[in-house]
């Protein structure tokens, strides 16, 4: 262990992006230590991991086989930090839509009293940039949809870059989730609602993949909107 922090990225067939974000990870101003959880991929990205694993001493892989899922994937993230006693916890995708530049404020914020700290597209600072229309509204719906029925207030509910303090994944670890894909962002939330976090937001700009394929498709659309009144009824 190199840092207090740890940074949990997802992987699948993020061969077009992985190598240019550990890049950005690497030349950041402070050292944080880096978990990548890939679910088998195809494409090359274990071995660009693995490339840069022999030439940085502060990244990790984790191959997981037979199982995919973003839920499941950062379940064993959460598990992973915890175990290894880490303080702060980063969770962000390895798509170039996060900001890595953006981690050291998101942590500043844990420090200073937060326990948990979403990065916001829809709050004042925040933006959208190279959607499309129909993506927004979906996006802008989803959000609204979630908090309506959950009654939360946080903006940005299905944000997947995240930060959060050690004691609140040792809640989190202990929770009996349902979810196994990208709905555990908003699983994940309304459980810390419950349990009385301090839940902040801070603006960032989200700008569209450019390369590699989205995973996001009308399935897991679907799920979503049935899924979020089942959140309510079995937490």
């Amino acid at each position: 262990m190199y840092s207090e922090t740890i940074i949990i990225l997802p992987t699948y067939n993020e061969a077009e992006n992985i190598g240019i974000l550990l890049e950005r990870l690497i030349n950041l101003p402070c050292k944080y230590d880096i978990l990548v959880i890939d679910d088998e991929s195809r494409d090359g990205t274990i071995d660009i991991v693995r490339d840069f694993m022999s030439r940085y001493d502060n990244i990790d892989l984790i191959v997981r086989h037979g199982v995919r899922g973003l839920g499941t994937a950062l379940l064993r993230g959460y598990n992973e930090a915890v175990k290894r006693g880490y303080n702060y916890i980063v969770q962000m995708d390895a798509d170039l839509q996060h900001p890595p530049e953006l981690i050291p404020d998101l942590v500043k914020r844990l420090s200073e009293g937060c326990d948990v700290v979403i990065a916001s597209r829809y709050i004042e600072g925040g933006s959208v940039e190279g959607w499309n229309i129909y993506r927004k509204v979906v996006s802008r719906f989803a959000n609204k949809y979630a908090r309506t029925v959950l009654g939360l207030w946080v903006r940005d509910i299905t944000s997947g870059f995240r930060a959060f303090k050690r004691g609140v994944l040792e809640y989190l670890v202990n929770k009996d989730f349902k979810s196994s894909g990208f709905i555990i962002q908003v699983e994940t939330l309304y459980y810390l609602f419950k349990g009385g976090f301090s839940i902040c937001e801070y603006p960032f700009k989200f700008v569209a993949r450019a390369r590699g394929k989205s995973k996001l498709s009308m399935k897991i659309i679907l799920e979503y909107f049935i899924k979020v009144p089942l959140i309510r009824l079995y937490t």
